[in-house]
């Protein structure tokens, strides 16, 4: 490194990935006593996330490789220090036997994502500084720039969509955030009983005849292997117990 400036960005950087691990561990560890009200914290946290996301553009922009310039650096990495253990903090506050338990586990993973994306970002420009694109080959300066860049969009993702409005942002309410939960485990039960459906009760098309006929030898009863379309009695009379109970499987008479 051949400048004051920049050795104090990468001392800067190195900083910033410390006290993104130090605010993670403490978010998972150590939850505040303190009780505040939800929609102060709300606010406040999504200020925060707003914080980030500007001192995130400026600093790639400051340590862009083509044309750094780490003087401009210094602020926003101050910034982004601060306000990383600020952002754990505030999360922290949210507790799940005063806020609920759903609406504390998503603020709880939105920060943790946001801290980790921040951490990689400062490693990629570390990663910059101690080892800069080689001038010679046109293709690295490229690669290199893209992994700063790709890094720089993580941390915008996130709190761009923590900030969306209602369903996709963060959820005001512990009912919202419940209620949304519910939404995407649905949608793996929905999938897993469609796949039952087509595993249990294939559709007849004509060729059962053809397929009763090849034997391929892996639907042999001593290898305990069933193929799709193949299930056992028993096995088919339990796909019919469980999708009787399951709201999510099409009825069928038998």
């Amino acid at each position: 490194m051949s400048s004051a400036n920049e050795s104090q960005a990468a001392a800067s950087l190195t900083l910033l990935s410390q006290t993104c691990a130090l605010s993670i561990t403490a978010l998972r560890s150590n939850p505040a006593v303190k009780q505040l009200p939800l929609s102060a914290l709300r606010t406040d946290f999504i200020s925060i996330l707003s914080v980030i996301y500007s001192n995130t553009t400026k600093l790639s922009i400051a340590l862009n490789p083509s044309n750094p310039t780490y003087s401009a650096a210094t602020t926003p990495l101050k910034d982004l220090i601060t306000h990383s253990s600020t952002l754990a903090s505030n999360a922290s506050s949210f507790l799940p036997n005063v806020h609920g338990r759903a609406l504390t586990a998503e603020v709880h993973s939105t920060a943790t994502d946001v801290l980790t994306a921040l951490q990689e970002l400062a490693h990629a420009h570390l990663s910059l500084l101690t080892n800069p694109p080689s001038k010679d080959d046109a293709a690295i300066p490229r690669s290199s720039s893209d992994t700063y860049l790709a890094k720089t969009g993580v941390v915008h993702e996130l709190i761009t969509q923590a900030k969306a409005d209602h369903p996709k942002g963060l959820s005001k309410t512990n009912l919202i955030a419940v209620r949304k939960r519910w939404r995407e485990h649905s949608d793996i039960v929905a999938d897993a009983a469609a796949t039952l459906e087509t595993e249990a009760f294939p559709p007849n098309d004509g060729d059962d005849d053809d397929d009763d006929d090849f034997d391929d030898g892996w639907d042999d009863p001593e290898l305990g292997l069933i193929m799709p379309g193949k299930l056992s009695p028993e096995q088919v009379e339990l796909a019919k117990n469980v999708r009787t109970r399951s709201p999510h499987s099409p009825r069928r008479d038998f």
